[in-house]
């Protein structure tokens, strides 16, 4: 009997739970209630749940970090269609998904069971859901009540209060009507948490399985939590299984027309299953929303048609599901569908009602060009650019009615409308002249699809500047400020405006060439050229016309004319210039300039002096007060205006010989100058660069002496300087001395004396080259060797220049007599001071 009892008991542990957990049906017994059947069942459920996820884990991060790697790689449905056309389309409404962040996933898992923003009163409650109760007054006290399995809110000192299957509104009255029983207490409800549900969600998703939400979360909610769905799952028939009945959700009423009744609440035990993607059609081209789209199947019944698998859509419903055309207008509307047989059929769509689009079929619109129609368009150096309406300016009077309309620099002269020509099928250009129309002179009918260009002063003179005008730009459509806006794109336009030019020359503050349109006068373009100069003649305007014996001067011999105009007898205005005319205006012979000469030094007063003809040196001298007593008339310096430009020329001639003696020198390999002869010969072609020239003539400036011998008083040029130094005591060492200065005057001192004095040579100095600069600017050569010394009487006034030695020069062969430079550096150096004083 024993053995009995255990081969039984061990039957009954072998026939437990691990056979009944791998069977696929529940085991259950006649004698279990419905509720521990339901419980084994969801223990069940979520074992294999769990298990589910598990092996699904590593596939999922795989795809994530797949998906991580490469966004933007398209589906196998967008890469079919873009094979088929040019545009490369994306699927719709996929995009509407996005796989949270951990940190935002955390967040969204952390507020699960918080109620998103206020709860109406209308909120069922159920068991689970927790209330915040607040009594004040008699009772002050705050705590959070549990609807419990019985649906029933338990509050200490209260009746239970039903609460499972109530609003929160009935529930707070039964509170209210409660609380009154206790004196002066009130009370205040408020929902503190609710119920969490468990969703599962199936599918063509990218997180499957089992979500924990509340009851505020929605269909839409679930999808995002499990990552959104996958581009080869649908989003127009997600079906929703709810108590063994299914609803079909179509995401296009919410992502097109923002219908939110398919966005359903969720309940406990919900099922959401994600097929996959049905029939899809597509829409390219000029569409606001071109894309792939998912068509519905057809429903298959009594009239169902085998070879039809979706339902075909007319024109009207692509170009809703495509947004709708970019523009309106002249439109194309191609279909491409594939025939049984793999052909491409294109097709083009001329009846917007007529289903023909089914599974496969892509709309393809062509856009037409569009073509303005009653409009001009005024371009170009305007404050008014852009289209007008020609039935508003039906002219070019109502279209350039005042001065307001050019900009600030307008060219007055000549206008350009661009017009096409119906009959040649080709732009002509028609000239006006701008200035006759604003005065209201001249008028033109302007045609539709017009185009006025108006130029600025500007463009009209970087025109004709040759291999120097920047490089053509259009003239667009802009401010009539803009800076940049100074030259003519177009070389048509360019052309045509210089065909036209006249030019102006003479005595106007701007010769040049400035286009002209028929009707414009001489007054006008001697304006536009920046008017007459003080040196004019207006007796005296020569206008040179070439006649080409046609048109208005068909009645004239072809050939060239010149004709002499008098302002005093002829009007201006009554000289009309046209294209290719020449105007002169000749300037009178005594021309305006600034003629005078300066005095300055040991006069009675100094400064500027004008010239009248014929005026000398002595007559400078004496309109300036005569000399001083201590006025040194032997050592005068007189400089003239075209001698220093000259010898400032010369200077920068040498410089620029300097510089390529000194280029070729570096190019030799061997036997070329060290880098300290390069360095010294770059400072002195620099500093022949920079020397400002004194320009000195030798004159005789004693009055006594120009009384006598008239011949040796020189006639006075404008630009002349003359400089009376004092009588002076000392006499200057100047040059590679080593302290240069002005040293007492001896009688019994010889050059060699005063050098001495002056500390000696320097070791550039050449000894052999020194001179002596006498007061009136004559010079002596000096020998101040100690082997070759001749004493040399130095009156006072005098300058002892010691130049510098040129042997480190010697490799600049093309140069001139280097050691003639160096003196004349230092004569400059000497009297520069005192010459260009500028009074």
């Amino acid at each position: 009997m024993f053995r009995v009892l255990v081969l039984l008991s061990l039957c009954f542990v072998f026939a437990a739970t691990p056979v009944r957990a791998e069977s696929p049906f529940p085991a259950f017994s006649p004698w279990m209630e419905d509720d521990e059947l339901e419980a084994q069942n969801d223990r069940k459920e979520r074992k294999h749940e769990k298990r589910d996820r598990e092996e699904e884990a590593p596939k999922q991060a795989n795809r994530l970090t797949r998906s991580a790697l490469d966004p933007a790689k398209p589906s196998a449905l967008e890469s079919m269609y873009s094979q088929r056309i040019v545009d490369e389309l994306e699927q719709f409404g996929y995009d509407l998904f996005g796989v949270p962040e951990p940190e935002t996933r955390d967040k969204l898992d952390h507020i699960a069971s918080k109620p998103m923003g206020a709860v109406q009163d209308d909120f069922i409650l159920a068991m689970g859901d927790e209330l915040e109760i607040v009594f004040s007054g008699q009772r002050t006290d705050r705590d959070i009540y549990k609807v419990n399995d019985q649906g029933l809110l338990l509050i200490n000192d209260f009746p239970p209060v039903p609460a499972a299957g109530r609003s929160i509104g009935q529930v707070r009255i039964s509170i209210e009507t409660a609380a009154q029983n206790l004196h002066n207490t009130k009370s205040y409800v408020s929902l503190a948490t609710v119920r969490q549900i468990g969703v599962l969600v199936v599918g063509h998703v990218k997180k499957p399985g089992r979500r924990t939400l509340t009851v505020f979360h929605t269909v839409l909610d679930a999808l995002m939590e499990s990552g959104g769905i996958d581009k080869t799952g649908s989003l127009r028939q997600i079906k929703l299984v709810r108590s063994g009945r299914g609803t079909i959700i179509d995401l296009y009423g919410l992502l097109m027309h923002g219908s939110t009744n398919m966005d359903l609440r969720l309940r406990d035990g919900d099922r959401i299953i994600i097929p996959p993607i049905g029939p899809t059609v597509a829409v390219a081209g000029e569409m606001k929303r071109p894309g792939i789209y998912e068509i519905l199947p057809v429903i298959k019944g009594m009239r169902h048609q085998p070879k039809q698998s979706s339902e075909n859509l007319s024109l009207n419903e692509m170009l809703e599901l495509g947004g709708g055309v970019l523009a309106p207008g002249q439109n194309r509307f191609l279909r491409l569908d594939v025939t049984k047989e793999g052909r491409e059929m294109v097709d083009e769509i001329h009846d917007p009602f007529k289903p023909q689009f089914g599974d496969g079929a892509v709309l393809m619109l062509s856009k037409g060009q569009e073509k303005r129609a009653s409009t001009v368009e005024l371009v170009g150096h305007t404050r008014r650019p852009g289209l007008h309406a020609l039935h508003e300016v039906p002219t070019l009077a109502d279209l350039l009615n005042n001065d307001q309309v050019l900009g600030p620099k307008a060219y007055p002269l000549i206008g350009v409308i661009e017009r096409w020509d119906d009959k040649q099928l080709t732009t002509k250009l028609v000239d006006f002249p701008l200035l006759l129309v604003l005065k209201g002179e001249y008028d033109r009918k302007l045609q539709d699809g017009d185009i006025v260009h108006l130029f600025s002063r500007r463009q009209i003179a970087t025109l004709h500047n040759g291999k120097d005008r920047p490089k053509l730009r259009k003239v667009a459509m802009g401010s009539a400020e803009d800076p940049d806006e100074d030259i003519i794109d177009d070389p048509v336009m360019a052309s045509f405006l210089k065909e036209r030019s006249a030019f102006a020359r003479g005595a106007v503050r701007n010769p040049g060439a400035y286009p002209v349109a028929p009707g414009i006068t001489l007054d006008s373009v001697l304006a536009v050229a920046g008017g007459l100069t003080l040196e004019a003649n207006t007796g005296n305007i020569e206008v040179t016309s070439a006649l080409q014996g046609e048109g208005h001067q068909a009645d004239r011999p072809s050939g060239t004319r010149r004709i002499r105009v008098n302002f005093r007898e002829t009007n201006p205005q009554n000289v009309a210039i046209g294209a290719g005319d020449a105007v002169r205006v000749n300037q009178k012979f005594k021309k305006i300039e600034d003629k005078s000469v300066l005095i300055i030094g040991e006069v009675s007063h100094p400064g500027r002096y004008d010239l009248v003809p014929g005026d000398k040196v002595s007559d400078l001298i004496r309109r300036a007060g005569g000399m001083t007593r201590q006025a040194y008339p032997d050592g005068a310096v007189f400089s003239r205006e075209n001698e220093r430009k000259a010898e400032e020329s010369r200077f920068r001639s040498t410089a620029r010989d300097m510089e390529r003696a000194i280029a070729m020198a570096i190019e030799k390999d061997d036997d070329g100058p060290d880098t300290t002869q390069i360095a010294m010969a770059r400072e002195l072609a620099g500093e022949l660069r920079e020397v400002q020239a004194v320009g000195r003539i030798t004159v005789e400036a004693d009055p006594a002496v120009l009384a006598v011998q008239e011949e040796l008083d020189m006639l006075l040029e404008a630009g002349d300087r003359l400089y009376i130094p004092k009588r002076p005591l000392t006499v200057r060492v100047s040059g590679e001395i080593l302290s240069p200065a002005s040293l007492q005057f001896r009688s019994n001192r010889d050059a060699r004396d005063y050098i001495d004095q002056a500390g000696g040579f320097t070791y550039h100095a050449d000894k052999d080259r020194s001179f002596v600069l006498y007061p009136d600017g004559s010079a002596q050569p000096l020998q101040v060797s100690v082997w070759n010394h001749r004493a040399n009487f130095i009156p006072p006034g005098s300058t002892i220049v010691v130049p510098r030695d040129p042997k480190p020069f010697d490799f600049i062969t093309t140069a001139k007599d280097i050691s003639q430079i160096l003196s004349n550096l230092a004569i400059t150096g000497i009297f520069l001071d005192d010459v260009r004083d500028d009074d």
